[in-house]
């Protein structure tokens, strides 16, 4: 009885067989962030970005808005397309997966790369907000806070407490009318924040309008009712602002993390097919 025995190669690879291949990992990472900042730059130059919401009409505001949204979508889906796919195209095959597996470990590696740009960017940002909170109104709830810049309320106490007409100086009291102002201030931030202003502090504000514009109570009573209401109509607007991009940006993480998936699979793919980009990489 003959016995036919096959020859078997066995190829060791070089590389350790981990199933989580970090340099192209890192490689796809890196890719993304140049991309998304690129696009955030060129974004920036042509007026596509949020912080001009404030100084913009609104009608607008409107198409700002849109604009702005559908542009950081598409820099957080083109990021994460071009970093998925370098890591799915570089990624070290293993060869005991099948073709499920295979493609599994690709989008997972696509998946990765979107990750990792999702928590670098949420520290950062919580870096900047933390280092601008000096920079912004700090509202005196812990529960709640409205986004009004110390230089919008200073104005709206100037406005509170600007003189009918032009009242005689006599030369003193600028250092407690300043700290009369501060006062004045931390109170509409707590009255905004956590309606409605107690009336002992609605009744020093209101003599303190009287003494410094001249005006009599009902008419006191009454620009301080309009202000609060300014200011209530700010504090909205910003509130409800910041709820579409907090949505939009909600939104746009998911899309992109789905792309970036779909990236690394179609990396993979190519990678096992051999498909050739020469074209894009050298001219004839």
């Amino acid at each position: 009885m003959n016995t036919i025995i096959a020859d078997v190669d066995v190829v060791k690879e070089s590389h350790p067989t981990h199933y989580v291949d970090w340099g192209a990992i890192v490689g796809g990472t890196f890719v993304a962030a140049a991309m998304s900042s690129l696009f955030l730059a060129f974004g920036s130059a042509i007026g596509l970005s949020f912080t001009s919401f404030y100084n913009s009409g609104a009608k607008s505001i409107v198409g700002l808005f849109i604009a702005a949204a559908l542009w950081i979508l598409w820099i957080q889906v083109s990021s994460a397309v071009g970093g998925g796919y370098i890591a799915g195209r570089l990624r070290h095959r293993i060869g005991d997966g099948t073709d499920h597996e295979m493609r599994f470990r690709d989008g997972s590696h696509g998946l990765i790369v979107w990750a990792i740009g999702v928590v670098v960017t949420g520290i950062l940002a919580s870096w900047l907000a933390t280092a601008s909170v000096a920079g912004i109104g700090a509202m005196t709830s812990r529960d709640s806070l409205t986004p009004i810049p110390s230089a919008s309320m200073d104005y709206y106490v100037d406005r509170l407490l600007r003189a009918k007409a032009i009242l005689p100086s006599d030369g003193v009291g600028n250092a407690m009318d300043s700290s009369i102002n501060s006062q004045i201030s931390r109170i509409l931030m707590r009255g905004i924040v956590t309606p409605p202003i107690d009336e002992a502090d609605r009744a020093f504000i209101v003599q303190e309008i009287g003494l410094r514009s001249g005006l009599p109570e009902p008419e006191a009573q009454k620009r301080l009712d309009e202000t609060l209401a300014a200011l209530k109509a700010n504090a909205d607007k910003a509130r409800k602002y910041g709820i579409l991009v907090a949505f939009l940006i909600a939104a746009s993480l998911l899309i992109s993390g789905a792309a970036g998936w779909w990236a690394g699979v179609t990396g993979g793919r190519h990678r096992n097919e051999g498909v050739d980009h020469s074209l894009l990489t050298y001219w004839r």
